[in-house]
């Protein structure tokens, strides 16, 4: 399900927005932070007992206000996970502020505000009460960007959030991403709270990347330094990570660019190409050091 801000007009200056949020989440009151024209888009998938949205929009307030609780029916959590721009949350007195890779909680069954003040974009995650602890939204602190262990959950929440959105609704696969979001959910507090975050975000980050390797690995610049401005961390975390898998950085990333050359060797598809493209297409950028690697590796 999508939806897109319609035709703004002098007296209706966010257009259909405020329709578009009641229909999308719950009724909401947009009020103008500043004077320039408006635009929203709204991107949902509902999986098993939750609701998974991309909201992206130009600045602006939204007010739950005590009037539309009297008036709606559910009792959820939203859960926003912000991707652009910074968030101020308040509700019951507590203010929360967010910008990328945070966390943010509110109580649809009291009255809260949350200010954008710049344009934005973000996940949100509906999710029924009963499904988090008691206790998450009293006054939750979940800045996952202030630790490697925070922002390698927000970027796990992050994938699963796509891959339900591009998912068929009543998918296997959807199910499975949604039921990933609430346990991730539930724990974020004790990840960040009691656990130490270099090991709490150990076994997550450095999946992550292994992946961007592979995904990767015909880069000619994939170093320890790459990955450590890819992932948001020192170099010397990156060289921590791989310790615990038995090879360095260097010597990973040149295993998976022979195993790449091995099959392409093979292959009857690259039988007019010679070595050397083979090697250059895997991302080696000297063909002597991909000959004594390769006999190394192969015999």
């Amino acid at each position: 399900m999508e939806w897109s801000t319609k035709a703004i007009e002098a007296d209706r200056p966010f257009g259909s927005w405020a329709e578009d949020l009641a229909d999308a989440f719950v009724p909401l009151e947009p009020r103008k932070i500043a004077e320039q024209p408006f635009q929203g888009t709204i991107s949902r998938t509902d999986v098993a007992s939750i609701q998974i949205s991309r909201v992206e929009a130009t600045k602006h307030v939204v007010l739950r206000l005590r009037s539309h609780i009297a008036r709606s029916i559910g009792d959820v959590y939203f859960v926003n996970l912000q991707l652009d721009g910074v968030g101020r949350y308040t509700q019951r007195g507590h203010e929360q502020i967010c910008g990328p890779g945070d966390l943010a909680i509110v109580d649809t069954t009291e009255p809260f505000e949350i200010a954008n003040c710049r344009n934005f974009s973000l996940f949100c995650f509906a999710v029924p009460r009963q499904l988090l602890p008691g206790a998450l939204a009293e006054r939750p602190r979940l800045r996952l960007s202030a630790t490697e262990a925070g922002r390698a959950l927000s970027r796990t929440l992050s994938g699963h959030a796509e891959l339900c959105l591009r998912s068929e609704p009543n998918s296997g696969i959807s199910a499975f991403g949604a039921q990933h979001v609430v346990d991730l959910i539930s724990h974020a507090p004790g990840i960040l709270e009691e656990r130490p975050p270099e090991r709490a975000g150990l076994s997550v980050l450095l999946s992550m990347m292994l992946d961007h390797i592979d995904r990767h690995v015909d880069d000619p610049a994939l170093c320890a330094a790459t990955l450590a401005l890819k992932f948001h961390c020192s170099q010397r975390y990156v060289h921590k990570l791989f310790s615990t898998t038995g090879r360095s950085v260097g010597e990973h990333i040149n295993g998976q660019r022979i195993l790449v050359c091995t099959r392409n060797l093979l292959d009857h598809a690259y039988r007019r190409a010679t070595i050397a493209e083979v090697a250059f297409n895997a991302g080696f950028r000297d063909i002597s050091y991909f000959n004594r690697l390769f006999k190394r590796s192969t015999g």
